[in-house]
């Protein structure tokens, strides 16, 4: 894969390289679902409208993989497999995110940058993902 800068991350190539990376990474951990085939599908088209910053906030606000959607919706409505599969691939897409999705949580539990309830349900639910897949 080829890897994007931040600048770079708005364009459609990039969603595209992603869009791919996810569902690649989905299939090669055997956890592939149907509803894959729409991941981030939003984000090429609200870009033809917004700037990339507004985008970005928008998706991760209301995309059930980020943990930014529990403020809205709440920690029972997240997709926490997603979560694990957008962060294994991210390293293939981004050159400023070379984390596996265990490095990238071992870094979240290490940071101040999510609160404590945060960082309490990405132990019980995002750990034991990670430890089922081997990642």
């Amino acid at each position: 894969m080829v890897g994007f800068t931040k600048a770079e991350r708005s364009t459609f190539k990039y969603w595209f390289a992603h869009w791919c990376s996810f569902n690649m990474t989905a299939l090669n951990l055997h956890i592939w679902r149907p509803k894959y085939l729409l991941h981030d599908i939003e984000k090429p088209w609200l870009k033809l409208f917004c700037k990339y910053k507004t985008v970005q906030r928008m998706h991760r606000y209301h995309s059930n993989h980020h943990i930014e959607y529990h403020i809205k919706h709440g920690f029972t409505k997240m997709d926490w497999l997603a979560m694990v599969v957008d962060n294994e691939c991210s390293r293939f897409t981004k050159l400023d995110s070379p984390m596996t999705a265990r490095e990238w949580y071992d870094y979240i539990i290490k940071s101040n940058h999510y609160t404590l309830e945060e960082t309490e349900q990405m132990t019980e639910h995002y750990l034991p993902i990670l430890n089922k897949l081997n990642l």
